[in-house]
C-alpha cells in the first residue's frame, strides 16, 4: 500500500480496486477494517485521521472497531462515554454529520471542546449501510485543519464511505453474522482489558478517569503500540498473568 495521498481522476476506481483486494487479502473483518481505516485516510487529499465505529445493535454498545491511530480511539471512546457525539447522532439516525470548525460547536456536550483541546479542528461522520441493510457502522474522519471537510472532500469521502459500505456488506456476507457478531464481541472484550488498565492507573497515581486515559494514549503513542496492547501489559505487569476474560457470545447464541 502506498503511503501517498491517492489524487488524480481515477481515485474512485483505485479505491474501490484497493478495497476489492483487501478482501481478498484480509482474513479476518477486523484485519480489514485496520486495512480500511489507513486506506482512508491516506486517500483523501486533506491530512486526516479515521475511524470504524461498529454497533452490533442499532447504535446500542458501539464499538470502535479499527482506528488510524490511538488518537482517534481515544476521541471515539469520550463519544461512547457522554453517550453524545457526531459520531453516535450518525448511527443512531444514518444522517451524515459536518463539522467544520469544533470551536465553534455548540452540541455534542463537551466532545467538541475536547476535540479542540487535542488540536482536532473538524470532524466528519459519514455512515455506513451495506445494501439491505440499516447502518451498522459509521465512518469517523478527524482534522488538525478547521474547514478541512471541503465540499469537493466531502463528496470524495462520500463516494469512498459508499464503497466501503459495500465492502462491509461483502466482509459481513462471507463471514456471516455469527462470525460478525463474534468479532463485535471480541473488540468489545479488549475495551474491558482497557477499562481494567484505567482502574490500575487510577488506584496507582490516585487520579481520575479522564487523567488516567491521558495517561494510557500517552504510553500508546511513546511506544507507538495500540491502546489495547499497553493496557494489556499493565493488566499482565499488575496481575502476574495476560488478562483472559470470559468469552462474550452473541444475543441468541446457542452455543
Amino acid at each position: 500500500m502506498t503511503n501517498a495521498h491517492v489524487d488524480g481522476g481515477g481515485r474512485g476506481e483505485r479505491v474501490l480496486a484497493r478495497l476489492q483486494a483487501l478482501l481478498v487479502e484480509s482474513d479476518r473483518l477486523e484485519d480489514f477494517l485496520e486495512e480500511l481505516v489507513t486506506l482512508t485516510a491516506q486517500a483523501l487529499p486533506v491530512p486526516a485521521h479515521c475511524s470504524v465505529t461498529l454497533s452490533p445493535q442499532g447504535g446500542d454498545h458501539p464499538t470502535t472497531a479499527a482506528a488510524s491511530d490511538p488518537e482517534v480511539e481515544l476521541f471515539d471512546q469520550r463519544q461512547y462515554e457522554i453517550d453524545d457525539g457526531p459520531c453516535l447522532s450518525t448511527l443512531r439516525t444514518g444522517t451524515p454529520h459536518d463539522i467544520p470548525d469544533l470551536e465553534a460547536e455548540d452540541r455534542f456536550g463537551p466532545f467538541p471542546d475536547l476535540c479542540s483541546e487535542y488540536g482536532m479542528c473538524s470532524m466528519l461522520s459519514l455512515p455506513l449501510t451495506p445494501p439491505r441493510q440499516q447502518v451498522c457502522g459509521v465512518m469517523n474522519l478527524y482534522s488538525s485543519e478547521p474547514n478541512a471537510f471541503t465540499e469537493p472532500v466531502r463528496e470524495q469521502a462520500a463516494l469512498f464511505a459508499g464503497h466501503a459500505s459495500g465492502a462491509l456488506g461483502v466482509a459481513l456476507k462471507i463471514a456471516g453474522q455469527m462470525q460478525f457478531s463474534l468479532d463485535l464481541q471480541r473488540a468489545m472484550a479488549s475495551r474491558t482489558v482497557i477499562d481494567q488498565a484505567l482502574g490500575i492507573i487510577m488506584s496507582q497515581r490516585r487520579c481520575g478517569a479522564e487523567q488516567a486515559f491521558d495517561v494510557l494514549t500517552r504510553l500508546s503513542q511513546q511506544r507507538n503500540t495500540k491502546l489495547r496492547e499497553v493496557a494489556s501489559d499493565i493488566v499482565t505487569q499488575v496481575g502476574g498473568s495476560p488478562p483472559a476474560g470470559r468469552p462474550l457470545r452473541p444475543r441468541g447464541s446457542a452455543l
